[in-house]
Formats: C-alpha cells, sequence, structure tokens
C-alpha cells in the first residue's frame, strides 16, 4: 500500500491541531445557531423551526395582511398591474420558503441510515449501501445508486454521520470526489478524507472527546488505513 497522506490522530495536547474552518456570510450564521448535541454518537432527528418561526412566523403574516389589504384597496393599481402583482408574491414566496422548511423539514440520521424528509416525502440511504461521497456548497452528497441526499453539515450537526462513514472506510472502498475506486491513488484520497471527518466531528465535539478518551480512542482507530477491505 503506497501511502504519502499520513493519518493524523487526534489528543486533547496535540501539535498543530486541526482548525475549525471559519465560514463567512450566512454559512457562518447558519453554523453559529446549528443545535449541537453533547454526545456525536447520537442519532439526531433535524429541524428548523427554531430558528426559522419566530423570525418569519409574524414577518409572513404581515405581508401577507398588507398583500391582502392593498388587493382589497387596489393601492397603487396592484390589481391591474403586473409588475405589481410580480413583487407582491415574490415577497411572500420568498417569506414562505423558510415557514414550510421550519415546519417540515426533518432530515436526520442514525446508526443505519441517513435521510431527508419535507412533509409526506421522505428518501433515506443506509450507510451499508453508500457508494459515493461528493462535495457541494457548504454539505456533502452521498449516492447509493442513483438515491442522493444533501448532508448540510452547516446547518445540522452531523457528526455521527462522519463518524458512521469513518466506520464504512474502514471496512470497504467507495466513490470520493477525486476518485473512483479503481484509481492507484484512491487510498491517499481516502486517507485525506479520514482526516477531515475525524477532525470535523472532534472539533464540533471537543469538550465530549476530551472528557471522554476511550470515545477518541475509538475515534483514532478509525483514522488509519485498515489492514484489508471486506470487498
Amino acid at each position: 500500500m503506497n501511502m504519502n497522506v499520513e493519518p493524523r490522530y487526534l489528543a486533547a495536547d496535540m501539535d498543530n491541531p486541526p482548525l475549525q474552518y471559519e465560514e463567512e456570510g450566512i454559512y457562518g450564521i447558519a453554523r453559529m445557531e446549528r443545535r449541537m448535541s453533547h454526545n456525536p454518537h447520537h442519532p439526531r432527528v433535524f429541524s428548523l423551526a427554531y430558528l426559522m418561526l419566530p423570525v418569519f412566523l409574524p414577518l409572513t403574516a404581515g405581508l401577507t395582511w398588507g398583500f391582502i389589504s392593498m388587493l382589497i384597496d387596489n393601492s397603487d393599481g396592484i390589481r391591474d398591474s403586473f409588475s405589481g402583482w410580480a413583487v407582491a408574491i415574490g415577497a411572500l414566496t420568498a417569506a414562505y420558503i423558510p415557514i414550510s422548511q421550519g415546519l417540515w423539514l426533518h432530515p436526520g440520521v442514525d446508526h443505519d441510515k441517513v435521510w431527508t424528509r419535507f412533509g409526506p416525502f421522505h428518501r433515506e440511504i443506509r450507510f451499508t449501501d453508500i457508494t459515493r461521497l461528493d462535495i457541494g456548497v457548504e454539505h456533502y452528497k452521498v449516492w447509493a445508486g442513483k438515491t442522493k441526499i444533501n448532508i448540510g453539515y452547516d446547518r445540522f450537526d452531523y457528526a455521527l454521520f462522519h463518524i458512521r462513514l469513518l466506520e464504512e472506510l474502514h471496512h470497504r472502498k467507495l466513490r470520493l470526489p477525486d476518485a473512483d475506486i479503481t484509481d492507484p491513488n484512491w487510498e491517499n484520497h481516502a486517507q485525506t478524507w479520514r482526516n477531515v471527518l475525524a477532525a470535523d466531528a472532534w472539533l464540533d465535539h471537543r469538550d465530549f472527546y476530551d472528557t471522554h478518551p476511550q470515545h477518541l480512542a475509538q475515534l483514532n482507530t478509525l483514522i488509519g488505513p485498515p489492514d484489508h477491505y471486506d470487498d
């Protein structure tokens, strides 16, 4: 096994520890507003209700009432103006989207699977079925065949996803953003991802790992390459 990327094992007193990436703008705000679990190994069902509803319910109610009042009074001839309708509907749509996310968006992760749910629409992928990992803007993308789920780590505490994906990479190969499983350099790419996934879980739950050395030891066993793969 030709290894150029070295495993980066984690410790409370390590030299040159990984640093938390500081996002800017809306992504930085979203990360700061995440609700974190105490134990990164616990299953999670996420919701944005605590963030979206207190802000956008009164805003949407005010916009809706204002739009209805303008229609009744026909202020500035809004009923006869395409641009007036377009502006009003656009403003209401922009306000109702966060409301719908707060009410109906409930992604989650447990030890067996990761899923996304919006109202009645549900899609899930079992970790043992993941065939591909890719990256997007402040999120990961995982595939099982043609089924894809976005992992919005900028909005939710997906530490358990990081840990379970590390476990999968310790047993088998899957397609990575820059390397298919047949790539002769796959192991270097895999080691980079093991380092990244472990560091993200550790950084987001540093207090937990500092006070639970047995869990940190288990995390470190997943960072290095395995002796062999199952397939």
